[in-house]
């Protein structure tokens, strides 16, 4: 992990301002996400394109920029601070984004931090995205899917569903709920409505 940051600190990320942008996924969703890696791929391609389309859209109302590009690193965590099993992803972002010069070389523009409605924009389109590509995968609430962890790994499908519940999965009281002690500092112990830059539409929750 040392390694892997200073290489983004060394070789990839540039010397200017970044924001964590962390979105976690309904319930209803974990489990699928879990194992189905193509989907995961998706997901994290509606939520990285929405971020930089806000960008876009603030870079081009405040600083009149027609054109620009963002960066933008995301590591996927399988598990909150509890091993529940909860994909979430963090999105290291470049605070801003990059447009020609007069020289037609890339110029940084920094942005200011979000308003806590930029953010709430942010999940409401995330949420409608992921919904359509569920709807157009065949995996909306009508949709018969098909559930291959459980067909070919029922006993890892049995965990999975068990973690995501925060049920005991095997033993004499399989079924009873997981007890946790200490602090919840993972997203989904946030109350989006009272923390900062933090919005939670139909069970997705963004926080910036």
């Amino acid at each position: 992990m040392a390694e892997t940051a200073a290489h983004l600190v060394d070789h990839v990320f540039p010397e200017v301002p970044a924001r964590q942008w962390v979105l976690s996924i309904p319930f209803a969703l974990r489990y699928r996400l879990a194992y189905d890696s193509g989907l995961m791929s998706k997901v994290l391609n509606a939520f990285v394109r929405t971020v930089f389309g806000e960008l876009r859209r603030r870079a081009k109302e405040l600083l009149g920029l027609k054109s620009s590009q963002c960066g933008a690193v995301t590591f996927v965590q399988r598990f909150n601070d509890s091993l529940q099993l909860a994909p979430h992803y963090h999105s290291l972002v470049i605070d801003g984004v990059y447009a020609a010069d007069g020289a037609g070389r890339p110029e940084f523009h920094q942005l200011p931090p979000p308003e806590n409605e930029e953010v709430a924009r942010v999940a409401s389109l995330v949420a409608e995205k992921v919904d359509s590509l569920l709807r157009r995968s065949g995996l909306g609430p009508d949709d018969d899917a098909d559930d291959a962890l459980s067909r070919d790994e029922p006993g890892l499908a049995t965990l999975y569903s068990s973690s995501v519940r925060s049920q005991i999965a095997s033993g004499p009281n399989t079924g009873g709920p997981v007890v946790t002690l200490g602090d919840h500092i993972d997203g989904d112990g946030l109350d989006s409505a009272a923390t900062p830059r933090c919005a939670t539409v139909r069970g997705f929750s963004v926080h910036a």
